[in-house]
């Protein structure tokens, strides 16, 4: 499992990275660099999480554990990014 939780991180990396390319170049749509955060902070972080866990619990309880978070997290964070409704 130590090479999903480094594919996770790499993802992670990979769309921070994507998220600063779209907003640098050129004023991206506020969605798109929202949700490229959300996955990268979210993945980045869950798979730390993960990690630490691992080292702690039943395997099987962290996935499970890590499966019902990461998700309501990564909305959480989406909603959060994205630009208050005007008025």
């Amino acid at each position: 499992m130590p090479d999903l939780m480094m594919l996770a991180s790499g993802v992670g990396l990979v769309a921070a990275t994507a998220a600063l390319w779209a907003q640098g170049g050129r004023r991206a749509d506020r969605r798109l660099f929202a949700g490229l955060t959300s996955i990268a902070v979210t993945l980045s972080l869950f798979s730390f999480v993960a990690w630490a866990v691992t080292a702690i619990a039943p395997l099987t309880l962290t996935w499970v554990l890590v499966g019902m978070l990461a998700p309501l997290f990564a909305l959480r964070l989406y909603r959060e990014l994205q630009e208050p409704p005007p008025g």
